[in-house]
């Protein structure tokens, strides 16, 4: 049997027997280094503390939804609801007025229709109805959200693109598609 190297683990994670050792960005860095000493936690505490937070926020978001695209499109679906219905002159929430209620379930089909498969190359069944600006600004944005800014160079409303970049995964540039796809046949038909 190996002898034991180093020091026994204290803190949240005794059991811990693996060493990891990986390269990370020097921003991140200190971004840890700040979260470990505000916490009190060391930094191996903290890196694990924070990783174990997202994996089991990973699966909270699998138990719930099913897996993290259909969370990514519910998400696009709540923030085109706040943005392009009038939720703030309410007097109860938009569930409980039926024009508003409405307002909002034509804006969250909007929305799944914008990320409708393609049934062939050439062929669009039904009409990727970003109607909104608003819609297709944030849908823009979250194509454009660029993983690799410094973590202090960035907002928290980038963090929330980046976030929904990485959940919708290749769904991202379906709109994108459709919306091509809807100018060929257009174009087709001036012919």
């Amino acid at each position: 049997m190996a002898k034991r190297r180093g020091r026994r683990p204290k803190g949240e994670y005794p059991e811990k027997k693996r060493v990891f050792a990986s390269r990370i960005r020097e921003d991140t860095w200190e971004t840890l280094q700040w979260a470990a000493a505000k916490s009190g936690r060391s930094f191996s505490q903290e890196f694990e503390f924070r990783l174990r937070g997202a994996l089991d926020g990973d699966e909270r978001i699998e138990t719930t939804f099913g897996d993290l695209k259909t969370y990514g499109l519910m998400k696009l679906a709540a923030q085109a609801i706040k943005s392009m219905c009038d939720l703030k002159n309410l007097k109860v929430h938009w569930t409980a007025d039926a024009t508003a209620f409405d307002d909002a379930l034509e804006v969250m089909t909007r929305t799944l229709r914008a990320f409708r498969p393609i049934t062939a190359p050439d062929l669009v069944t039904g009409s990727p109805q970003l109607g909104s600006p608003v819609l297709l600004g944030t849908v823009r944005e979250i194509q454009a959200a660029d993983p690799a800014r410094p973590l202090s160079k960035i907002s928290k409303r980038e963090r929330a693109l980046l976030r929904l970049q990485s959940e919708l995964g290749d769904l991202v540039d379906r709109p994108a598609h459709l919306l091509k796809a809807k100018d060929r046949r257009r174009k087709g038909k001036k012919r």
